[in-house]
């Protein structure tokens, strides 16, 4: 891995980090205040409508049976996505060659197999017209031998740096009655004997040979899911889903224990309640008390809360009233103890 690259990756984990970070901190502040708020009865009303929904729902067959299939398309999508991620990664240690069955799958990563170039005689013949574009899939099926290997077939094999290349035979060459091959891109101007491991291609090196199976475009996601990009990015999406899914349970538990509740305590009965909405009425405000006075806030706008000042008041009248008992009687005992 290049210098670049490996700063690229950790700039990428950086990034990321601080996405899940923030995402963390925002979603668990949401269902915390959210969790709150149903704990303090001000999301009563749309509790109990919620409740009285999946009461209706429940009776309807046929919403169960949607629940049901979306349940298990979520639950299939996601398997389709693991699976997904599972085979790129394969892919990408193992040469971007995939298994399947008896054959083996490869993604395109480049353009040499795109187009004929006109400089290449070969490729002249109309016969040869098997291209396949970049990040295309293609499917590869061993050779049971190497009398198998005809002229302009398309081949998958190993070069020398390790990488999977996709190139046409032109040409067979058989030294000291061994069978070597020669092989180039349609749209190339040269032949890939710099990429042999002893100048030409042998037998033992070929994964096996384009069977016509292909797959238009798909290899773009596999390419991403390998990169370093692509894996940091599922993991952490796959952390954001499995946090969001925490305290998304509780927050769907806190809204069960006080439906429990308020169906207890207000003899709620969704059965025989169909004006429901219409008898529920809630009227939220706050308090705040200053200088001994009481004033709430409601709809906005800021009133002395009559009754509870009215109580102070009479509060306080009770208390002077005793402070002025208190006072006569202290004289009369003055008056006695000077008469004495």
């Amino acid at each position: 891995m290049s210098s670049i690259e490996i700063i690229s990756l950790i700039v990428t984990i950086i990034c990321l980090l601080s996405f899940c970070i923030a995402f963390t901190f925002l979603f668990r502040h949401y269902f915390l205040t959210s969790i709150e708020a149903i704990n303090l009865g001000k999301e009563d009303r749309d509790i109990i409508e919620i409740a009285k929904q999946e009461y209706i729902d429940s009776k309807n067959k046929k919403n169960k049976v949607l629940s049901i299939v979306s349940k298990v398309a979520s639950y299939l999508v996601l398997a389709i996505v693991v699976a997904f991620f599972g085979i790129s990664l394969y892919s990408r240690f193992s040469n971007n060659l995939i298994p399947s069955g008896n054959s083996t799958l490869v993604v395109i990563a480049s353009g040499s197999m795109s187009n004929k170039n006109a400089n290449n005689e070969y490729v002249q013949d109309p016969s040869i017209n098997n291209q396949f574009n970049t990040y295309d899939i293609i499917g590869i099926s061993k050779y049971t031998s190497v009398n198998d290997v005809k002229l302009y077939d398309v081949v998958a094999y190993k070069s020398k740096q390790g990488t999977t290349i996709v190139h046409r035979v032109i040409n067979i060459v058989d030294i000291d009655g061994k069978i070597f091959f020669e092989t180039q891109g349609d749209a190339n101007a040269s032949k890939d004997s710099n990429i042999y491991y002893d100048g030409y291609l042998s037998y033992d090196e070929i994964y096996g040979y384009y069977n016509g199976l292909k797959i238009p475009g798909l290899g773009v996601f596999v390419v991403f899911l390998q990169s370093n990009a692509g894996i940091i990015t599922i993991f952490a999406i796959i952390y954001c889903f499995f946090m969001y899914d925490f305290y998304s349970d509780k927050y769907k538990k806190s809204i069960e224990t006080r439906t429990s509740y308020l169906v207890e305590k207000l003899k709620i009965d969704f059965a025989e309640d169909i004006n429901l909405d219409e008898q529920l009425k809630v009227t939220y405000y706050e308090k705040l008390d200053y200088k001994g006075k009481t004033y709430i806030f409601e709809k906005g706008e800021i009133e002395p809360d009559k009754d509870s000042n009215l109580k102070l008041e009479s509060s306080s009248n009770e208390v002077n009233n005793k402070n002025t008992e208190l006072s006569q009687d202290e004289k009369l005992d003055k008056e006695k103890n000077e008469n004495d």
